[in-house]
């Protein structure tokens, strides 16, 4: 498992304004495995609880393992979004405007061309 997946999970579990036993909770888990999780190297979840995780703070479990980036690729925050369309009630022509929008831009601001 990866070295870094500690660090990103405290980061976006606090991101999310979750504690360790709130995100527990929304995982079936305990404060305590949570814990080890975000401070035992290397941890070692369960593909199921991965999956879990990644998803309930609005992340893939590609960012959350990968230690070659400290912040989400565009590919792995596009992963992240088509799991969760189904939870948000969004079809395929909602993900295909809302990739639209998130090709046109760049670090928050239109690429030089678009309105």
């Amino acid at each position: 498992m990866s070295e870094g997946f500690g660090e990103k999970l405290r980061k976006r579990r606090m991101e999310k304004s979750l504690t360790l036993e709130g995100l527990a909770e929304k995982i079936g888990s305990t404060k305590a495995y949570i814990w080890q999780l975000e401070n035992k190297k290397p941890a070692k979840p369960s593909g199921e609880l991965l999956l879990k995780l990644a998803q309930v703070l609005e992340i893939s479990a590609e960012f959350l393992i990968d230690d070659s980036v400290s912040e989400p690729t565009n590919r792995q925050v596009q992963i992240a979004l088509a799991r969760g369309a189904a939870e948000r009630g969004l079809t395929q022509k909602d993900l295909d405007i809302l990739f639209t929008i998130a090709d046109t831009t760049l670090d928050g601001k239109f690429k030089k061309g678009s309105d």
